[in-house]
């Protein structure tokens, strides 16, 4: 075959498997996409991309201008947060950046407790998950504070409940992924210095917006390095620094506190391995692109995409209000929740994906009392589409019908009781599998029914039979 017609073939090919996926630049996406509408920058950040696909970011000492950039990059996150004594590096994503500030924080503790002491996290009900993933690897005890009142935002009181002499690490949200909400973060700075703990802030969805949002002459409570018992801080880039996904960053109060992330090995008879991240060889794609948007944008750029971002985010909840559609609790930053308070809001989902919308179901729990909601992760390129996506949505709403769900009849015929422990579904996965219809070509179809069933079951056996699911159907 023609080289050339082989690269068509391979190119048309790429072209029919994208056939379902939404378009990220449509402007119709409310989840997994940052687009800031900008040409020209889309353009640098694929040339700034390219020039580095063939470089890592292992061997500094190869390409001294990947030391160089991530060095600029953390100057600039450190300016914006107030870090100007404080260090940082960069990083593959919001989950690397936490595992590493999470076993930063153990082994700093370690060295005064020793290497047996187990450390102990505490987590907001609403902390993203990436805690709990590096607490599951990293061998700490968890405890939930679990009453976060009607805002959705755990206070210094809450986290005093739930403190114990064991606690090492609080996290907290700046502000949360469900429901876009901050947590009382100075109060658990004034605890976390009284208390000597490990405060991280989870500024990764936000953390390249609350500084611009201030900026433009709106009040955000302080989340970042002026209140002095934060320790660390993580942010993505690859959200609202609109990089290329696989960035983020991760910063310290004090090198001090970073030395326990970093990974050092010579006891073997190749070079000396230093990673300062989980990751060791890593594409320098990312962080080149990420270093020219900075460069371009700058505070001024930045400030105006936020423009945008605000100016879209008040015509949404305008127009939610206005279909007398609930806001969950007090967005501050660009995420915006809501609910019908029933099972209409996943119908809603359903609906407005077959018209090219993607707005992002939230089951809830029915055990941890948390609704059945939808998120809309707001970006620049949303300010011009805010109004077509209202009219849309109203329609919607307004065309839905009540539908009847037997919800205890579908638990029944799929086996699961109150009394169902997970061990107890492990020869019923083919089965359950088979009658939900759940197969790879329907995951990306109407998910009302599977989102009920997540509100309704127990977490524990949801997350036992996603597991097993994924695991018997992608190989």
């Amino acid at each position: 075959m023609n080289p050339d017609n082989k690269t068509l073939k391979i190119l048309d090919e790429l072209e029919s498997l994208a056939e379902k996926d939404l378009n990220p630049q449509s402007g119709k996406l409310f989840s997994h996409t940052y687009d800031h509408g900008i040409h020209e920058l889309k353009r640098l950040t694929i040339d700034a991309y390219l020039k580095y696909i063939d470089k890592t970011m292992l061997d500094f000492t190869v390409y001294p201008s990947i030391l160089k950039m991530e060095t600029d990059i953390v100057k600039f996150a450190n300016k914006i947060f107030h870090n100007q004594e404080g260090v940082g590096n960069y990083t593959y994503g919001g989950t690397e950046s936490i595992i590493l500030a999470m076993k930063a924080c153990r082994e700093y503790f370690r060295e005064k407790y020793g290497k047996t002491f187990i450390p102990k996290a505490v987590l907001p009900a609403t902390a993203h998950p990436a805690f709990y993933k590096a607490a599951l690897y990293l061998g700490y005890k968890v405890k939930v504070i679990t009453d976060l009142g009607n805002d959705y935002v755990a206070n210094a009181d809450a986290l005093n409940e739930v403190l114990d002499e064991d606690t090492v690490f609080v996290a907290a949200s700046a502000p949360s992924y469900p429901y876009g909400t901050m947590d009382d973060i100075k109060g658990f700075s004034e605890i976390a210095q009284d208390k000597k703990l490990w405060l991280h802030v989870d500024a990764c969805i936000g953390g390249f917006v609350l500084p611009f949002i201030e900026r433009l002459g709106h009040r955000i409570d302080p989340f970042d390095f002026r209140l002095e018992g934060v320790t660390s801080l993580s942010a993505d880039l690859h959200k609202y620094g609109y990089a290329p996904k696989g960035a983020s960053l991760i910063l310290y109060r004090d090198p001090e506190y970073r030395l326990g992330q970093i990974y050092v090995h010579s006891k073997w008879p190749g070079y000396p391995l230093v990673n300062t991240t989980v990751l060791s060889s890593r594409g320098a794609g990312p962080l080149a692109a990420s270093w020219a948007i900075i460069k371009y944008l700058g505070i001024e750029g930045f400030t105006d995409l936020t423009r945008r971002i605000v100016s879209a985010k008040n015509k949404i909840i305008n127009g939610l209000k206005k279909l007398n559609l609930d806001i969950l609790g007090r967005p501050v930053s660009s995420i915006v929740a809501f609910t019908t308070w029933d099972y209409k809001v996943f119908q809603i989902c359903d609906h407005m994906k077959k018209r090219g919308w993607y707005i992002q179901a939230q089951p809830g729990s029915k055990k941890l009392g948390f609704p059945p909601s939808i998120h809309l992760t707001i970006a620049p390129i949303h300010d011009a589409y805010a109004q077509e996506f209202l009219d849309n949505l109203a329609e919607v709403v307004h065309g839905l019908k009540s539908i009847e769900i037997d919800v205890g009849n579908i638990l029944s015929a799929l086996g699961i009781t109150e009394e169902s422990r997970p061990s107890d579904l492990k020869k019923k996965i083919d089965f359950i599998i088979d009658l939900l219809g759940i197969d790879k070509d329907t995951v990306s179809g109407e998910m009302s029914l599977i989102n009920i069933l997540i509100h309704e079951i127990e977490p524990d056996i949801v997350e036992y039979l996603l597991a097993n699911i994924i695991n018997r159907l992608f190989t």
